[in-house]
């Protein structure tokens, strides 16, 4: 009786160990990282899924499917562009530009032409205005005022230089006469400007053609202007 029950307790404890064992353990030969691909029957019995390891192997070798590759580089934001109080922003256009049948190198002269709410503004120096025959005049008390005359244009000579990306020009705080007539600029729709203590006009067909008598087109991505 004794034997006997010895033997129940021993196959028992072998009974035990090998449910054990098959829970934990199943068939399939492991590669040289200690692991190896979960086989079909292994994963009806619920005892793997997939790739994984036996005997303490190491998973150093075959990460990448994981982490490698895979990180994430987080762009950051541009900066917002805080334009000056009382300052509106203006553009160098993107367009060529064309005076009395010249072009003109806008990006590497000192008073470019400039473009606002898509309107061509041009430097009202004293080398454009003489290129266009405008008579200018300015004075302290009166302010800026600009006349058409009959004078014929004369030849555009150009200050060469740079200037700044960012461009903020400013309503000028002067009264403005167009052939003697004051204009209530704070109320248009595209007022003269001031960038770089240069006064700047605005070349809409009202200014250009009617009040100034110059020819302007736009045409094959040129803006034309002329006496």
């Amino acid at each position: 009786m004794r034997f006997r029950r010895i033997g129940l307790l021993l196959l028992s404890i072998i009974v035990t160990l090998s449910l054990s064992q098959s829970v934990y353990a199943h068939s399939g030969r492991t590669d040289a990282n200690g692991g190896h691909n979960c086989s079909a029957s292994s994963k009806a019995k619920g005892l793997c899924s997939g790739y994984h390891y036996h005997n303490g192997g190491s998973s150093s070798g075959s990460s990448s499917s994981s982490s490698g590759g895979s990180t994430s580089s987080i762009k950051p934001a541009a900066p917002v562009e805080t334009i000056p109080s009382g300052q509106v922003k203006v553009v160098k256009p993107t367009y060529n530009i064309n005076v009395n049948g010249t072009s003109i190198p806008n990006s590497s002269i000192k008073y470019p032409v400039i473009s606002y709410k898509d309107i061509t503004y041009f430097p009202m120096t004293f080398k454009f205005t003489q290129a266009l025959a405008l008579e200018t005049v300015w004075d302290a008390n009166t302010g800026f005022v600009i006349r058409k005359t009959s004078n014929k244009a004369g030849s555009l000579e150009l200050d060469y230089g740079s200037t700044s990306t960012n461009l903020y020009a400013s309503q000028p705080d002067f009264n403005i006469y167009v052939n003697d007539a004051w204009i209530d600029n704070g109320s248009e729709e595209y007022p003269l400007l001031v960038l770089n203590d240069v006064t700047y006009f605005p070349m809409t067909w009202r200014y250009a053609v009617d009040e100034l008598g110059l020819t302007i087109k736009f045409d094959n991505n040129t803006f034309y202007i002329s006496k």
